[in-house]
């Protein structure tokens, strides 16, 4: 069956999580496993990483939570979106730790009827996002150091702007989490975590570490920083077969539009891929993709099912793959492609659709 594919390539996960807990020491690692982790699959990433010994997991909406709960994961799961009275149930065993923002929230886990929650307490130092804001962040504790139902395990912050060369920003939101920290104390002593570091805090600043930290992109092996990272290995190899290859003589148009005319007599290979699997229609413009260990260039529009590419001088066959991202070839890394296309990594690997069949190998 002629279908994309995206190899998930598993060993490289852990790989990507050994360098990880190498930079921050001592610290537990919280997977960020949102958005089927990445485009990566979820409960198979969790799996992975909690053999690994990664002490839990991130997730943004519940029903992610639930997923992994369902699947059989035991780590802490830490929801990190907003609490809602029609979900409160998830939080009754205390696996999955929730989010608390607001006095709001405070009050609605208090009036759950419900005992043995585990909470973490965020805090808005700069992102402008959910959290409390610092100015109420101090009531809070004292709200939460009261509570006999709860458990407040965590107090965590957000970057802005981890990744960005000018650190004043960073700085600044960093030296506010360590002001709330000590706030906290007063009212929290027995609360365990401290975090604020997502991966670019991991690896341009030791002092954003403290004692657990969320790494993202990083585990599976891009790097937020615009190039890619010596050690990290990319887990996610994105390809698809050729359908069929076709010989054209000069003149000939190819695809939509007509944006690619033949020169000379050319032969074109067709690849079972198109937007609808997660290629960006920008890649109609400049595109390549790796058939084995060779750039081909894209040779006409991307569509919705089907994408051509020129053969050049190389044999192809019907069966071969093309390879989108995840080769061992420099231009086709992600950290390069987003750069040439004016995209973030993160998008290109969330986008991957899910008529993509996912193949999970051990190399």
């Amino acid at each position: 069956m002629l279908q994309p594919e995206s190899i998930i390539h598993l060993q490289r996960l852990e790989h990507n999580a050994a360098v990880l807990q190498k930079i921050v020491s001592d610290s537990k690692i919280m997977a960020v496993v949102k958005a089927d982790a990445y485009g990566h699959g979820a409960v198979e990433t969790a799996q992975t990483l909690s053999a690994f010994g990664v002490h839990g997991f991130c997730v943004a909406l519940v029903k992610e939570a639930e997923e992994l709960v369902d699947a059989g994961i035991e780590n802490p799961i830490l929801h990190l979106g907003a609490i809602t009275q029609d979900a409160l149930s998830i939080y009754s065993s205390g696996q999955v730790r929730c989010t608390i923002s607001s006095k709001d929230d405070l009050k609605l886990l208090e009036n759950s009827g419900m005992d043995g929650m585990i909470a973490h307490i965020k805090v808005d130092t700069g992102m402008g996002r959910l959290g409390v804001a610092m100015e109420n962040a101090d009531e809070l504790f004292k709200l939460a150091g009261k509570s006999t139902r709860i458990k407040i395990e965590g107090i965590y912050s957000h970057f802005s702007t981890a990744e960005e060369e000018d650190t004043t920003y960073r700085e600044l939101q960093l030296s506010r989490f360590k002001h709330i920290i000590e706030q906290s104390r007063q009212f929290l002593p027995e609360v365990s975590f401290y975090h604020i570091a997502n991966s670019a805090g991991i690896f341009l600043s030791k002092e954003t570490h403290f004692n657990m930290v969320r790494p993202g992109i990083s585990v599976y092996g891009v790097s937020p920083l615009g190039k890619p990272h010596k050690d990290l290995k990319p887990a996610m190899e994105l390809r698809a077969p050729v359908a069929m290859v076709k010989n054209y003589s000069a003149g000939e148009s190819i695809g939509y539009n007509r944006l690619y005319t033949t020169t000379d007599n050319e032969n074109i290979a067709v690849l079972q891929a198109g937007y609808a699997d997660g290629i960006p229609l920008s890649f109609s413009k400049g595109g390549q993709v790796d058939i084995n260990g060779k750039l081909h260039p894209i040779s006409g529009k991307v569509s919705m099912d089907l994408i051509t590419v020129s053969c050049l001088d190389v044999a192809i066959n019907q069966g071969d793959y093309a390879t989108f991202w995840g080769s061992e070839i420099p231009d086709l890394k992600l950290e390069i492609l987003a750069k040439k296309y004016n995209t973030i990594p993160y998008k290109l690997l969330t986008g991957v659709t899910a008529r993509v069949k996912r193949v999970y190998v051990n190399g």
